[in-house]
């Protein structure tokens, strides 16, 4: 029987000038977007605010909701399928601080070329593809 997908996540894609903001994950899964699990009693759109800013130290004016995506990521040393909820934020305030703990570097990226990124984290990657066909 087929597990159901982990859906109390974001993933949160900052954009401007067509490019958008990768962290590369210090647990060798590879860049993403910022992004995370739920907390209890936080909404999603508030997971994602508080993700962003945890991760990256931006601090986002608006979320524009995108839509769910699917697929497989390692939670806890075991591959998981996840449906994290996908949002674009771009306008926000603040200079990029990586949470060192999560993040080696980061980078800006034109969108298409995100995806031919080798070793980035899956969900990501589904999320800018559906971003793209926006």
């Amino acid at each position: 029987m087929e597990k159901e997908y982990l859906s109390a996540s974001t993933g949160i894609a900052v954009i401007k000038n067509k490019k958008v903001l990768l962290g590369d994950r210090k647990d060798g899964q590879g860049w993403c977007l910022a992004g995370g699990k739920q907390e209890p009693g936080e909404t999603l759109e508030e997971c994602a605010y508080r993700e962003l800013e945890e991760e990256f130290g931006l601090r986002a004016k608006e979320l524009k909701y995108v839509g769910k995506v699917f697929s497989e990521a390692v939670v806890k040393g075991t591959v998981k399928k996840v449906s994290p909820s996908i949002y674009i934020c771009d306008e926000f305030e603040g200079e990029i601080k990586l949470q060192e703990s999560e993040m080696l570097s980061y980078q800006w990226i034109d969108l298409k070329e995100a995806l031919k990124i080798e070793n980035i984290f899956l969900p990501s990657k589904e999320a800018i593809k559906k971003i793209l066909k926006m």
